[in-house]
């Protein structure tokens, strides 16, 4: 067996983790570029009933990031500037090619419209407060050629990454910890309660109230529930649970969806019921590929852990560049909406997002990524 340098940014990642990213980012994009909802053709229809659930791929990120970072957190107290270093190796992970993205997006906004006054908005971005209600109409107005609208569920990382270290310092005890992830859950489900399930607030309040932390709070906290209890005893209850657990969520997720007569989130009771169910969904999903058997082996495919690790790469640049993806399609399509059009832009988006997040990944993230060896920290998966 090769053995990795600790300098090389490779280790310590499951395979089946990477795979996980690979299915989450995938769902993502095919939730954007899937369509299809109104063909004629019954393949291409169902294909768009099925992408239009692609928005559950973000929920995998974060129970996923909950599960990791809680992990790492967790073990690593206690060890010289540990707080220090999660927020420096956080820093190398996300700002270089964030702000990478808001540079470029900025540019075109300069060079479209030749006015640099209109820039001013991007501040916004630069402290990661666009899922913020009032904010986030206002970024989405931003006339840019290379769209960022996506970039709602980074602000939402950042702000979890910013406040869940603190959290986790007022707790002594796994027992105390269990407590604060079990009582994060039970906020944010009390508040999409009184946001979504009461009929006190209006429409439009509780929409701009969608990609707010406190809603998507309770996907970290079953994954920090995970990484807690996987370092204990009750790791063997989980393992048993884990199946049934995951199509419990499924089912919770479906029901929802069938009610609602959408898998989007969109409507009440995916927020109060959906959104929750899939979270056990992806918490469940992580336990069952962290042991052997048929999940862990298909999900550490090399295809799929190729893609999820350019997941970050591909996230970001699957809609920034939409725009000049549509461009294009059009000219080679000679048209903006049938289905040689959307199978066109489909294939293009895929293949262009995935060369230029590979370049990316080498050129801008793993230099980056490398000075991490000088700020340690335990690994929150233990690798074989």
């Amino acid at each position: 067996m090769t053995t990795r340098q600790p300098s090389d940014p490779r280790a310590h990642r499951d395979p089946a983790l990477d795979g996980l990213r690979g299915i989450a980012v995938m769902l993502v994009f095919f939730f954007h570029y899937g369509g299809g909802l109104k063909s004629p053709h019954l393949a291409i229809r169902l294909f768009g009933y099925f992408s239009s659930s692609g928005w559950i791929g973000v929920v995998v990120f974060f129970t996923l990031s909950g599960f990791l970072i809680t992990g790492s957190l967790w073990d690593s107290r206690g060890n010289q500037h540990w707080r220090r270093n999660f927020y420096i190796r956080r820093l190398l992970r996300i700002f270089p090619l964030y702000y990478t993205a808001l540079a470029l997006s900025a540019l075109g906004l300069i060079v479209a419209w030749r006015n640099v006054h209109l820039v001013w908005p991007f501040a916004v971005y630069v402290f990661f407060l666009q899922n913020l209600p009032r904010l986030e109409g206002l970024v989405q107005s931003i006339p840019t050629p290379l769209s960022l609208y996506h970039l709602w569920s980074m602000a939402v990382e950042e702000q979890f990454y910013l406040l869940w270290p603190l959290l986790l310092l007022t707790v002594r005890s796994r027992r105390g910890a269990f407590w604060l992830c079990l009582w994060t859950f039970v906020v944010s489900a009390a508040f999409r309660i009184a946001i979504y399930g009461l009929p006190l607030v209006s429409g439009q309040v509780a929409y701009s109230f969608r990609d707010f932390l406190l809603v998507h709070a309770g996907a970290f906290a079953l994954g920090a529930y995970l990484a807690i209890a996987w370092r204990g005893p009750e790791k063997a209850l989980i393992e048993r649970l884990a199946m049934p657990a995951f199509f419990v969520g499924l089912a919770l997720y479906l029901f929802s969806s069938l009610s609602s007569h959408s898998f989007m989130l969109i409507s009440n009771l995916q927020f109060v019921l959906g959104l929750p169910g899939f979270s056990l969904a992806a918490a469940a999903a992580i336990a069952l590929l962290l042991r052997n058997g048929v999940p862990r082996s298909l999900c550490s495919i090399a295809p799929l852990r190729f893609i999820g690790r350019i997941s970050y790469g591909f996230y970001v640049f699957h809609i920034l560049l939409q725009p000049t993806y549509s461009t294009i399609t059009r000219h080679l399509t000679h048209s903006n909406s049938d289905q040689r059009y959307l199978i066109t832009k489909l294939i293009l988006a895929f293949s262009a997002t995935l060369l230029i997040s590979w370049i990316s990944f080498h050129l801008l993230e793993l230099p980056f990524l490398r000075l991490k060896r000088h700020f340690p920290m335990k690994p929150p998966v233990a690798i074989e």
